[in-house]
């Protein structure tokens, strides 16, 4: 189905500029840092929790971890008013609104580079693209982003650093921000039902979010009683390939590691603390992996990458490769989205044919 691309156009009154209150809004959130006093914090919130908030919404306090997006600090917020224009950055991070049924309160969503080619919801094509695919949410100007009424913002740390969204913009604009647990360097699949119970928390689908985690711990289950206690003793090394052609980008540890040992394997960057890292072709080589794990972006770039594989000079003769070990899945689910468990049943099925 063709998808459905919309651009963002400006309207004269943000094109004019924002100083006339066009497309302005009350926050509708509580924020505090870890410098403010306790004072400070309990009098902020009772000044703000009284400005928009919604009398029958159940107030929902997160902690986003922005140390890597150069913040230097984590950021506390009381979110006091459901959202309902929801702007995800990417497939894998749009999939969970999908999967929770919350189409209805998104303003829009990028495709980005990495697509889920793995999940299929009716929602991607009605909910408007911002961006053409392949391109990402920092590549929308802040005028763009406010000209969707967005009020909460779910996307990676770096997305919200002072050369993009950062907080005092999502402050000043009643922007909500979210960086998934999911997606920090030392996350595993309880870091990504986290992030179910807490979206479930804020769009109150309290239920349905536990439904969908229970069923991503069955699909693991079932995975774990297939494989047996052997493979997770002797786990197959896996070298998961996800571009680059000048070094390598792979998949250490964090939730690519964690879907990847729970499939019966283990990355052979294990030892990198970071779930994504750029070691060298020479390190590829020396630990001959058992197997390459291609990481798919758009369903056909597999056979490209393939190839290069096939050929490069450091990657040739390894034995994965001349074996034909060369398996591949979703990036999107790798990263920790909707597909995870379900990526962690294809790795395996991979890894252990005989199995299942």
């Amino acid at each position: 189905m063709k998808k459905r691309v919309v651009s963002v156009l400006l309207s004269t009154c943000l094109v004019a500029g924002m100083l006339a209150g066009c497309g302005s809004k009350t926050a509708d959130t509580t924020t505090t840092t870890a410098e403010e006093t306790t004072e400070d914090a309990e009098s902020t919130d009772a000044a703000d929790e009284t400005v928009d908030a919604d009398s029958d919404y159940e107030p929902v306090t997160i902690t986003l971890n922005l140390e890597r997006s150069g913040l230097g600090e984590n950021v506390e917020y009381t979110i006091t008013k459901m959202p309902s224009a929801v702007v995800a950055s990417g497939d894998q991070m749009a999939d969970f609104f999908f999967d929770l049924g919350l189409q209805d309160q998104m303003a829009g969503y990028t495709k980005g580079s990495c697509w889920s080619t793995a999940s299929e919801y009716p929602a991607r094509d009605q909910v408007p693209q911002l961006m053409n695919p392949g391109e990402g949410l920092t590549n929308l100007s802040k005028e763009e982003l406010l000209a969707t009424g967005c009020d909460f913002l779910m996307a990676w740390d770096s997305t919200f650093s002072d050369k993009n969204f950062n907080k005092d913009f999502c402050d000043e604009n009643g922007i909500a921000m979210y960086f998934p647990y999911v997606c920090t360097d030392s996350a595993t699949f309880a870091d990504l039902y986290k992030d179910y119970e807490t979206l479930g928390e804020i769009f109150k689908v309290q239920d349905l979010a536990a439904e969908k985690v229970q069923a991503m711990k069955d699909t693991l289950q079932e995975v774990q009683d297939a494989l047996g206690d052997e493979a997770y003793e002797n786990p197959v090394k896996v070298f998961a390939y996800d571009s680059g052609e000048d070094v390598p980008f792979t998949a250490c540890q964090g939730m690519p590691g964690d879907i990847i040992k729970k499939a019966g394997g283990i990355s052979i960057f294990d030892d990198i603390e970071a779930g994504w890292a750029k070691p060298s072709w020479e390190e590829v080589v020396e630990r001959d992996p058992d197997v390459i794990l291609i990481l798919e972006y758009t369903g056909d770039d597999v056979a490209e990458k393939r190839e290069f594989l096939e050929t490069n000079e450091f990657t040739k003769d390894l034995r994965a490769v001349k074996e034909g070990r060369i398996y591949s899945v979703c990036c999107s689910d790798m990263q920790g989205s909707a597909g995870s468990a379900n990526a962690v049943k294809a790795i395996a099925e991979q890894l252990y044919p005989d199995k299942f």
